[in-house]
């Protein structure tokens, strides 16, 4: 989500004083911090000027991503040079800098890691300080210290020395005329990882542990995917960086996540995670490279309100573009959609209006997820509306960078200014499918040659137990439902589970197979996983004898072009 990253970054530029005048550059110098050969901290050097009254706020890193008093990572905070005191300031995050006016400063400090032992899937994407004895792992918003008065603007240098023999770094910061922003919107990675290049692209990778694929071919997916976004925007190489970080997690879980950066992108991933999850999160964060940042961005408050469009396109253009650079098939991208679509069914937020959206987006998950389904079926309505009339999304979008060039308008805005110059007549929709949150039901030929949209009611999906409180009571199977098929096929209170051994959750249509403890006896209950009710569902069904010239038709639909 990266045009939220970006938008937040911004956000926290109003929070520096105004009438202060920005430090002509702020200097960062990185070193490690060793105990023998064991890796404990990680030491900032920062030198700015100070402002022309002799006071001077520094804020510490606070909130982004998620998370929250992220100065707790900073300690041993003291002044070099340049400055006579140092004094808390009203908020946690903030200290006062007493000097002799435009002083030029020097402070200190060590970033660690404030949660304990090593990355795991349960507590999430580690968006925190990593600091392990081997290697960091370090976002900018998360540990970088800013001087008060400085501006998105403001230049940077950006300095690492003192590496231990051996170690490897990366970092998106590696060019000239570094700004804050910049600064702010990148990683830096050092210690045992592996780095790969690709030159035509540009695209770097960082890389440790063992996986499930190569390194040298999840290199090529992404500079596939990086190339394919490039291309559609007509838009030359430039360098980028793509981290892997591994992920501890319980045996069987499966975690695959990541945040878009400037020009970078951090994945946060388990082991056992394929090459193809993977890429598809690049292939969507990368293109927020586009979208939305650069067809209109995202207004500082109520962001929320305009995710449909920034994460829903590109969700949708995810799948469009993974199509077109080769790296899905016809097969694969139904898949997608029918995951989605079954999701979307199955969403108890499904009809959430937009602004119950806003209210909910960061502590529900249902909620969540809502805009990128939304945006991405209206995009493809849209897109068919087009289709008709000769054009695509694929003019709209580019017509809508364009606008952004010439104006201030925000993203939203533009789409509705370049929409009826194409033929798209929005009419309502966006009043009643976003405002008010009706569902959104795909018109059966909505990518016709491809197959057609099937809409059917479907049993609702139960497994027949309630898996929260069997879970919250040590895997004790606890609340077995008489009424439905799994008590039927001898499943009990009181049994062990061990593992689900079929079956796809939320899919009520496949059977579901649950291997337990039966006292000293281990035993596996296959059944139906249905509940009371039903709901309606659409799945895309995929044209038979699909090849051939009806093949490139279907590919140019799906994948645009």
């Amino acid at each position: 989500m990266r045009s939220i990253i970006q938008a937040i970054a911004a956000a926290g530029a109003v929070l520096f004083c105004a009438s202060a005048a920005a430090p002509p550059r702020i200097d960062y110098t990185l070193t490690p911090v060793m105990e023998g050969s064991a890796l404990r901290a990680v030491q900032i050097d920062l030198r700015f000027r100070g402002e022309a009254d002799g006071e001077s706020d520094l804020r510490l890193p606070d909130s982004w991503g998620g998370q929250n008093e992220l100065w707790r990572g900073i300690e041993g905070l003291e002044i070099v040079s340049g400055a006579a005191a140092l004094r808390n300031g009203e908020a946690a995050n903030v200290r006062i800098i007493t000097h002799r006016p435009n002083a030029r400063i020097h402070v200190r400090y060590r970033v660690i890691q404030d949660w304990d032992g090593l990355p795991r899937a349960e507590i999430g994407n580690v968006y925190r300080p990593t600091i392990q004895p081997t290697y960091f792992h370090l976002i900018g918003n998360a540990f970088m210290a800013t001087p008060g008065a400085a501006t998105l603007d403001t230049r940077v240098r950006f300095t690492v020395r003192d590496l231990p023999r051996g170690w490897s770094y990366a970092s998106d910061l590696e060019h000239p005329d570094l700004r804050l922003s910049e600064v702010w919107s990148s990683i830096v990675v050092a210690g045992d990882f592996r780095i790969l290049r690709d030159p035509r692209s540009q695209v770097r990778v960082a890389i440790r542990g063992e996986w499930s694929f190569t390194d040298a071919d999840f290199l090529n997916r992404a500079a596939n995917i990086l190339s394919s976004g490039r291309s559609f925007w007509g838009d030359g190489a430039t360098p980028y960086l793509v981290t892997v970080l591994h992920l501890e997690g319980p045996e069987g879980w499966l975690s695959v996540g990541g945040t878009g950066l400037d020009d970078a992108f951090a994945f946060f991933a388990t082991p056992n995670a394929g090459a193809d999850p993977i890429a598809r999160t690049l292939a969507h964060e990368s293109f927020h490279t586009w979208i939305s940042s650069q067809v209109g961005g995202l207004p500082n408050d109520d962001q929320a309100l305009q995710y449909w469009l920034s994460e829903g396109f590109t969700d949708f253009y995810t799948a469009r573009l993974l199509v077109r650079g080769g790296q899905w098939t016809v097969e694969q991208y139904v898949a997608d959609l029918n995951e989605a679509l079954r999701a979307y069914a199955q969403s108890p937020a499904r009809t959430a209006s937009n602004a119950q959206i806003l209210e909910n987006f960061w502590s529900d998950r249902d909620t969540q997820r809502l805009p990128y389904q939304r945006g991405r079926f209206l995009a493809m309505i849209w897109d068919a509306r087009l289709r008709s009339a000769g054009h695509s999304m694929d003019d709209i979008v580019h017509d809508m960078r364009r606008r952004a060039r010439n104006g201030d308008q925000y993203a939203v805005e533009t789409f509705v200014a370049a929409a009826p110059s194409f033929g798209l007549d929005l009419g309502s929709d966006i009043e009643t499918y976003v405002d008010q949150g009706a569902a959104i039901l795909l018109p059966e030929d909505v990518v016709a040659p491809c197959g057609r949209v099937i809409t059917r009611d479907v049993p609702n999906f139960h497994r027949g137990f309630d898996i929260q409180a069997t879970q919250a009571n040590n895997n004790i199977i606890t609340g077995v439902d008489r009424t439905l098929p799994a008590y039927a096929a001898g499943l009990r209170d009181g049994m062990i589970l061990l593992r689900r051994d079929g079956g796809e959750i939320g899919n009520s249509e496949v059977e579901i197979a649950y291997v337990v403890r039966d006292g000293d006896t281990e035993r596996t209950f296959r059944y139906m996983p249905r509940g009371q009710g039903a709901y309606t569902m659409q799945q895309l069904e995929l044209a038979q004898g699909l090849e051939g010239e009806r093949l490139a038709q279907c590919l140019a639909v799906i994948g645009g072009g």
